[in-house]
């Protein structure tokens, strides 16, 4: 969130959805488990892949309302 805001005010580039921010956030986090070690990397990885899935979703039940 931090990080969109910070290019929305300082680069300028306009946010179109909600939904832009939160596939920001999946990627971060994905990015941050490949940098993790122990046993909690799958439950990570598992919950970054299910806010992803769910966005996608909740972006499809808007397009056809």
């Amino acid at each position: 969130i931090w990080l969109a805001r910070n290019r929305a005010t300082f680069e300028k580039k306009l946010i179109k959805t909600p939904f832009e921010i939160v596939f920001s956030i999946c990627s971060f986090l994905l990015y941050w488990t490949g940098l993790q070690q122990g046993g909690d990397i799958d439950k990570l990885r598992s919950g970054a892949k299910m806010i992803r899935a769910s966005t996608m979703h909740l972006m499809r039940v808007c397009n056809d309302a």
